[in-house]
């Protein structure tokens, strides 16, 4: 076996596992403050450059599921509207700062008995993240690898006490924010040349630690279950009227159940397994847009609970290089 391969092995065992694994089990629908299904999708940043990425996710929540099961009922439905702005600063080759902040709208449908709906709406800015990224293999001796790990913060600025029409605070993954610090942690792995010039492998991977909501409620205290999402897909390249990217990736989310006052909050923590097809469009070096799809194909849930059915994503991403920017500047003083 040559250095390349074993390197390869190495580095892919590396992001599967980084994460203890051992601590995870699982949630419901939804995460507090920010959704990371959709997130930390891009490496790092080129020397003193930005990205802008401009994220919308739409999530249909409306399968009512038991353990694995799926059961007939649509009394209960609900959405989440999710706008993100991540930005990224590449302080050099190597070293990457990340910020993300969302908007988050849910909205959840109650049918009576008696034909009457209870819509219930909650919005807002959810919590704020940072975090700095690091690229562990140099660009310019392994231009066909990107291994980049990660580290940040999640604030706890979203609201949480948005309440119902009957004026009851909604539950906790009906809220904007979590109203906990939490830990997060990154992995990003990419190589190009993947069996084929045309052909990459692409994985991502966040554990989420989290804290504890100690005004949950007024009085009570709430803690959203520790998460970790896992990605791995590939991504072949084509080129129409501009290049596309085609690609497929398998997500993988265990989260370990929410806890109230110290005990178990029934109805949360579980598996999921989603396939997740789309398209990346390249407009030019610096303007491209992803248009891809969640379709859910494995579950296995902490007792009953209302989750995704599909989930469908838009992002478009602009980068620029400050360096440039300061010449354009200098030029127009001139």
């Amino acid at each position: 076996m040559n250095i390349t391969k074993r390197l390869y092995i190495h580095l892919l065992l590396l992001g599967l596992f980084l994460i203890p694994v051992n601590h995870i089990y699982a949630q419901a629908c939804c995460s507090g403050g920010v959704p990371l299904g959709g997130s930390f999708g891009l490496g790092t940043a080129d020397n003193k450059s930005w990205q802008v990425l401009f994220t919308y996710d739409f999530n249909a929540i409306n399968s009512l599921v038991d353990v694995s099961q799926n059961l007939n009922d649509d009394t209960r439905s609900r959405t989440t509207q999710t706008s993100l702005l991540e930005i990224n600063y590449g302080f050099n080759d190597r070293l990457t700062f990340t910020t993300l902040i969302p908007y988050i709208r849910q909205e959840r449908n109650i049918k009576s008995y008696g034909g009457t709906n209870d819509i219930s709406i909650a919005q807002g800015f959810g919590d704020i993240l940072f975090m700095l990224k690091y690229r562990i293999l140099k660009p310019t001796i392994n231009q066909n690898w990107e291994f980049v790990v990660g580290g940040g913060i999640k604030l706890p600025s979203g609201k949480t006490t948005h309440k119902s029409n009957q004026g009851f605070v909604l539950a906790a993954d009906m809220q904007p924010g979590s109203g906990s610090l939490d830990g997060i942690y990154w992995m990003y792995l990419n190589k190009s040349h993947f069996l084929n010039p045309k052909l990459s492998l692409v994985s991502v991977s966040t554990y989420r630690l989290n804290g504890k909501n100690k005004n949950y409620n007024v009085n009570q205290e709430y803690k959203f279950g520790n998460e970790l999402q896992i990605n791995l897909g590939l991504n072949y390249n084509v080129f129409l009227k501009w290049p596309v990217d085609i690609f497929t990736f398998l997500r993988y989310r265990t989260q370990k159940a929410d806890l109230i006052d110290g005990n178990q909050f029934p109805g949360s923590g579980g598996k999921w397994m989603y396939l997740i097809p789309g398209l990346n469009f390249n407009f030019s070096p610096k303007v491209s847009l992803r248009l891809s799809g969640d379709i859910p194909i494995y579950r296995k849930l902490e007792g009953t609970q209302l989750t995704t059915t599909y989930k469908l994503t838009a992002a478009l991403l602009v980068k620029f290089s400050a360096q440039n920017h300061k010449q354009s500047f200098k030029k127009t003083k001139k």
